[in-house]
């Protein structure tokens, strides 16, 4: 049996390492997919990662070999084989899931305020608090793991049974119940906002701005539910061995691993199914279309000095042209609003 959980594990661990490097490649490498949101899920693949990697090594590597004992036991528990670092990334990966639903709450309800607009500073402020955060959660997890002579496995070890139990419910209440109560109150504004409100907007730029903030709205609504559907049942069983209405054993806690890790493997999928845009962009990588992009960029870069030269110059000149047809268009059509921006345009 364990074989068996062990292949489907891995599985799960490739198909996640796979599928969230091409999300980081698909945004870096594209500079019309470098958005708020987009960098946003930059951060949420990172952590989705390092719940792949840190969790898994407990649950398939770890039992297959002999751990070992003493000091260096404890320190490789409380560092690789104890899963903290999984946990970390596991919380920032639903604090990012936070963070994600307030750029699209001020996105959507404030399209045209400043206030609505996430910057370069706000958007590093949501990501290290991200994790600051999760790092804070974790320390009592930290102090308490260790290595189990009676188990020949990590383990915890409360100084008082107590301290455990006030730390499973406090896992419901960080990892459900805030974030669940916080991205229910804002996504339910914005559905009723993007699809039951009746706007009366003629234009078509807008109209075409509006649908595009549904389809992002939409595709990230998906990976929430994706993150209910996974997360609620183990923190369920979790908080059902507290009271003691069940006793926790091997395959709860394997469950509830797999639950979690199953959760960070399929959100590349979703982008995939719900953006053109990321679909297209990772289609062009498993293609390798990269490469030869980066290819002729290389023989453009490895040209004669005056070549170089010249090409600059069309550039410049191709840059201003495009400036002066932007100020024309603006001047005739002075309502029309911009799509795409880097960071504050909301998409």
């Amino acid at each position: 049996m364990y074989t068996g959980f062990a292949i489907f594990f891995s599985l799960l661990i490739v198909i996640n390492l796979v599928g969230n490097t091409l999300v980081i490649l698909a945004v870096t490498l594209n500079r019309s997919m470098r958005s708020p949101i987009n960098f946003l899920l930059i951060n949420l693949a990172t952590a989705d990662m390092i719940v792949a990697v840190f969790i898994g090594i407990p649950v398939v590597i770890a039992p297959s070999l002999s751990h070992p004992q003493g000091t260096d036991g404890v320190i490789l528990c409380k560092i690789f084989t104890g899963g903290n670092i999984g946990w970390i990334g596991a919380l920032a990966s639903i604090f990012s899931l936070v963070a994600i639903a307030i750029e699209r709450y001020g996105a959507v309800m404030y399209p045209h305020s400043r206030k609505g607009k996430l910057t370069k500073t706000k958007l590093l402020i949501l990501i290290v608090t991200c994790w600051s955060l999760s790092a804070l959660w974790s320390i009592p997890g930290f102090i308490a793991v260790t290595y189990i002579e009676e188990f020949r496995s990590c383990g915890h070890s409360w100084s008082k049974p107590i301290f455990g139990h006030f730390y499973t419910v406090g896992w419901s209440v960080v990892a459900g119940v805030i974030p669940l109560g916080l991205m229910g109150f804002l996504y339910s504004r914005m559905v009723y906002r993007l699809w039951i409100r009746k706007d009366n907007i003629r234009e078509e730029t807008q109209k075409a701005l509006k649908r595009h903030r549904k389809r992002v709205t939409k595709m990230v609504v998906f990976v929430t539910v994706i993150y209910v559907l996974c997360w609620v049942p183990e923190l369920l069983i979790y908080f059902l061995g507290f009271t003691g209405s069940i006793t926790l054993v091997g395959i709860h806690h394997t469950i509830a691993s797999a639950l979690i890790v199953f959760n960070s493997s399929v959100n590349p999928i979703v982008y995939s199914l719900q953006s053109s845009q990321f679909r297209k962009h990772l289609s062009d990588l498993i293609c390798c279309k990269r490469n030869r992009i980066s290819a002729l960029n290389s023989i453009v870069a490895t040209s004669s000095t005056p070549r170089k030269q010249e090409l600059e110059t069309i550039e410049d000149e191709r840059s201003v042209a495009g400036q002066l047809s932007q100020a024309t268009a603006a001047t005739a059509e002075k309502n029309l609003i911009p799509l795409t921006n880097a960071f504050g345009a909301k998409t």
